[in-house]
């Protein structure tokens, strides 16, 4: 159904210049009608993510990982004002199936579903593959509880409609204290909808819902250890794994009124939830398809302060500052 062609790479991935203002920041939402059932800003929330697909093999069986991918982008100023640099994030246990059951199951292929900036003989959307090699280089939190993983890579942005989300949007411990960020607030996410994925383009489900629980203590995650998880009422499913959760933060906060503006900050990252029996216990499961059956609609997410930590790490600073230091040498 979709022409595969080679994946374009840029580690410095944002130029230096006005174009790249628009990339890193959110358009002015259009206001909305309130009788709709859509979110507002829903829209340019749904740039943001892509389809991400893994080939593996288990037990010599072909098996396909489906899940939701987004892209961040990280801010540096050594680029410009507006520079900076664009990262793939989802799930460890997407990036590396069977983690969460305790395995490495080879990898095959992986391959990102984007839609098109122009429409081509009435197909809006692309699959394209990532080589397996170099061009494949996961960066993982050294904390093994934490179910992330980031890739950087961006693609081609005059061919693929997506926008990168800014780190300065998201809604950090220091965000969150400042916005009065709590239980009962409004959350929605988007991401991946195996039921209907869209035909001729991709076709991210938005759900909506409150945020649950914002523990100071562990609590068991999705790569079965003790870690730092937040929980949301939302109803997520096969296929949500590595979607963006975020918070709305309008509204009557710190005693004012916030009317207009774009409202949403990025909480977390969607990595699994509960499964629910006959005798309502209730089990951790990820959301990956085929393994969340009795679903309980309490999500988990990982908090935005764990990627924030991994962009940060000295792994991935240590790449920023190689490639700065290769732009410099060439202007």
């Amino acid at each position: 159904m979709f022409r595969r062609i080679s994946f374009f790479v840029l580690y410095v991935c944002l130029t230096v210049g006005s174009a790249v203002a628009q990339q890193t920041q959110p358009p002015s939402p259009v206001p909305q009608s309130s009788s709709t059932t859509q979110p507002p800003n829903a829209a340019v929330l749904k740039k943001i993510v892509g389809f991400l697909s893994v080939g593996f093999l288990k037990d010599g069986q072909a098996y396909v990982a489906a899940g939701t991918c987004f892209f961040v982008a990280y801010e540096d100023k050594r680029l410009g004002d507006n520079g900076g640099f664009v990262y793939l994030v989802t799930n460890r246990h997407v990036a590396v199936p069977g983690i969460d059951e305790g395995h490495h199951y080879p990898v095959q292929w992986v391959k990102i579903r984007l839609n098109l900036q122009h429409v081509t003989q009435a197909i809006q959307s692309e699959e394209v593959s990532i080589p397996l090699g170099a061009q494949l280089n996961w960066y993982f939190p050294n904390d093994d509880s934490v179910d992330l993983a980031v890739l950087p890579i961006l693609p081609d942005q005059a061919r693929y409609d997506f926008q990168p989300f800014p780190v300065s949007l998201f809604a950090t411990k220091d965000a969150v204290a400042s916005s009065q960020i709590a239980e009962g607030d409004n959350v929605l996410f988007t991401g991946y909808f195996y039921q209907f994925p869209g035909l001729k383009k991709i076709e991210p489900i938005v759900r909506e819902g409150i945020l649950a629980m914002m523990p100071d203590e562990v609590m068991e995650t999705t790569l079965h250890r003790p870690g730092q998880l937040y929980l949301a009422d939302v109803h997520s499913f096969g296929g949500n794994s590595g979607s963006p959760l975020f918070v709305n933060v309008g509204g009557y906060r710190n005693g004012s009124l916030t009317v207009g503006g774009f409202p949403y900050r990025l909480l977390g990252v969607i990595s699994g939830g509960y499964t629910e029996d006959t005798n309502f216990k209730l089990t951790i499961a990820t959301t990956m398809k085929g393994t969340f059956a009795g679903n309980s609609g309490i999500a988990t997410v990982v908090p935005i302060d764990e990627l924030k930590a991994l962009l940060e790490s000295p792994a991935l600073q240590a790449r920023r500052d190689a490639e700065v230091a290769v732009k410099k040498s060439k202007n």
